[in-house]
């Protein structure tokens, strides 16, 4: 039986070795030009949370006390290695890749570099070295899901099944009021309707307005990707309105001695899904509805103008928010 047990432990430790995910090690960034101790530490433990890409994270002590056995004392003693100092760091045998962070301040912003060292070999992969110029922690907070992606770092996003929709953006001289509401409302119970997942109007509207944040369409994918966590989504959708007009025209005829309304709406735009991980938008989908509300079987009689754009709203969106609904799911 002790003969088994020790013939299962060893498969296991050999598979362990075989198929467990490399380890790798983020070490105390390397500080320059007058940078707070305070920001450093802020810095490393917002790259220790970030840092994955399928690798085995291991402890600031653990690779303290490797670095520390075979001679280097801090993390600047990574950087221009020579050939001596690599064959010592090639000793540490446990560990595949050191990330080694670099941060300097010039007056108010801050050049933060990332390296990723081949402790085998002591050599920089020339491919993953990147360098990026921000003006706060906060910014580079935003920007660094993009960087580690790059790096082939990056974490992989939690799949959560819920969209959100985001303010109409409305490309129109003297658009109605009520034009912004009524057709994210109805854009929200059509793809309610369909069992897609989203979060409630009003609380996106509260959580953008709190974080500050309007005027979306021409946003970069980083603002995107940003609000794509506050709001815990997966994706975004943005609707934009380039053409709407309600024309009423009154006429009054003599042998009825009634005035006939004839009424012509038209609306045009597009949807577009952002994909709240890359901050892209993956899919845009154009719309396009003219309706002669004269052919209406409907008395009209008593209607307003929100009530005729209420219903070409209604026309439009069905045919769209079939391909939106479907892109989603």
């Amino acid at each position: 039986m002790k003969k088994h047990l020790l013939s299962f432990l060893f498969l296991f430790v050999l598979a362990s070795s075989l198929f467990g995910a490399d380890k790798l090690a983020v070490v105390e960034p390397v500080a320059k030009g007058g940078m707070k101790p305070q920001e450093i530490e802020a810095l490393w433990s917002m790259l220790e949370s970030s840092v994955d890409g399928g690798y085995e994270l291991i402890s600031r002590s653990a690779i303290k006390s490797m670095m520390t056995e075979i001679g280097f004392t801090t993390s600047s003693d990574l950087v221009n290695l020579n050939s001596t100092q690599k064959a010592k760091l090639g000793q540490i045998k446990t560990v595949k890749y050191i990330f080694l962070p670099t941060v300097s301040k010039f007056g108010s912003r801050l050049n933060v570099s990332f390296m990723l060292l081949d402790v085998s070999t002591g050599e920089i992969d020339s491919d993953t070295r990147t360098t990026e110029t921000v003006n706060s922690l906060d910014e580079l907070a935003d920007k660094l899901p993009d960087i580690l992606n790059e790096m082939g770092l990056g974490r992989a996003a939690k799949k959560r099944g819920i969209s959100a929709i985001l303010t109409l953006a409305i490309r129109v001289k003297d658009a109605p009021a009520y034009l912004s509401e009524n057709f994210n409302t109805s854009l929200e119970n059509y793809l309610l309707e369909n069992n897609i997942r989203l979060q409630n109007l009003q609380s996106v509207a509260k959580i953008l307005k709190k974080n500050k944040i309007d005027n979306l369409y021409e946003a970069e994918p980083s603002m995107f990707m940003r609000i794509g966590k506050l709001l815990r989504v997966d994706n975004l959708v943005q609707a934009s309105i380039n053409r709407y007009s309600i024309l009423m025209k009154k006429e009054y005829i003599k042998a009825s001695k009634r005035t006939q309304v004839s009424c012509i709406g038209n609306i045009e735009g597009n949807i577009r899904i952002i994909s709240a991980q890359t901050g892209q938008v993956v899919a845009s989908f154009p719309f396009r509805k003219r309706v002669n509300f004269d052919d209406l079987d409907e008395d009209t009689d008593d209607w307003t103008a929100r009530d005729y754009g209420q219903y070409l709203i209604d026309q439009a969106l069905p045919a769209v928010c079939k391909k939106v609904t479907q892109k989603l799911k």
